[in-house]
């Protein structure tokens, strides 16, 4: 395995045998790769594998067939665990404790030594902003609760973060602290793994990603390589008055308007847009923004699993 590879996934495969003896596949041969110090989103709907797959690196499902190595090991291996922190959907806190008994009490289990805990719970409560925050557990609010979860993940000082839903049930501003604190922790050299459907959220952190559906690979890459362009521009101008909109229709038929912005379908190639603001020019009137329109990430997930895109990639 190339030393730069955090998690080396090859053909794994879980069935799963249900009450009446059928067999039922979670993961039907995946195969992925999860460079060091970077962001991967295994994205899929309920059902997908996704969570499966985490329990296999988590060393808490063994597979049926194929391979599984974190930083070449088997996730078996105690040097593993070791080297791992874990985050799950839906984090139950013990009510009766404060923030650092808690951690204090998470670093014990993980026989993190009482000294280094000394050092690192007050640094890893600085990092997710909960120092000095003195009430019991009961009273934090969700938001408050996930970014506990990851200072708990991160309390043995794991070189790998594997994460499920790290944003569920957040408010804005709750998924807003939780991205920012993930795009620090890759800074700080950590690899993060994380099981999501919420696609939005995966845009904005992930470097790789990979859609999984019903057990199979569907489509693996970049956020940016999955935000086709969609043949649209948009144009924002500073203002728009008749003269604006005649001069517009004269060089594109179809523009869409919306206040002082329009799209349209480029037709003609460079030499329809160049015409476009040339005459826009001429008027004159300031142009803000041409900027190509691109689909989301969102609407290529549902193209994929719906059997509109391609194949495997």
């Amino acid at each position: 395995m190339n030393t730069d590879t955090a998690i080396a996934v090859a053909d794994l495969a879980k069935n799963y045998r249900t009450r009446w003896g059928k067999s039922t596949h979670a993961l039907a041969g995946v195969s992925l790769e999860v460079q060091r110090g970077s962001i991967f989103g295994l994205l899929g709907r309920n059902g997908a594998g996704k969570t499966t797959l985490l329990k296999i690196l988590l060393s808490l499902v063994r597979p049926t067939g194929g391979a599984a190595r974190v930083f070449g090991h088997d996730p078996f291996d105690a040097r593993t665990r070791r080297r791992v922190g874990f985050l799950p959907e839906q984090i139950r806190l013990p009510e009766y404790l404060k923030a650092e008994s808690f951690l204090r009490y998470m670093g014990r289990l993980g026989y993190v030594d009482r000294a280094v805990l000394a050092r690192r719970i007050p640094e890893l409560l600085e990092l997710v902003g909960l120092r000095g925050e003195r009430k019991l557990l009961r009273a934090y609010s969700r938001g408050m609760q996930q970014r506990l979860g990851l200072a708990q993940a991160l309390v043995n000082d794991p070189d790998l973060l594997l994460l499920d839903e790290p944003t569920e049930g957040l408010d804005p501003i709750g998924r807003k602290q939780v991205r920012d604190l993930l795009v620090e922790l890759r800074g700080r050299g950590k690899t993060i793994f994380l099981n999501s459907h919420l696609l939005s959220e995966v845009e904005l952190v992930c470097d790789q990603v990979m859609i999984l559906d019903r057990g199979l690979a569907k489509k693996s890459g970049s956020p940016g390589e999955f935000m086709r362009h969609t043949g649209e521009y948009r144009v924002k101008l500073a203002e728009v008055t008749e003269a604006i909109v005649a001069a517009v229709a004269a060089v594109v038929a179809d523009a869409k308007w919306s206040g002082a912005e329009f799209r349209f379908a480029l037709s003609g190639g460079r030499a329809q847009l160049n015409a476009l603001i040339d005459s826009l020019r001429a008027l004159p009137v300031e142009i803000e923004a041409v900027e190509p329109v691109r689909s989301t990430l969102e609407e290529f997930f549902i193209e994929v699993v719906a059997g509109n895109a391609g194949g495997m990639a």
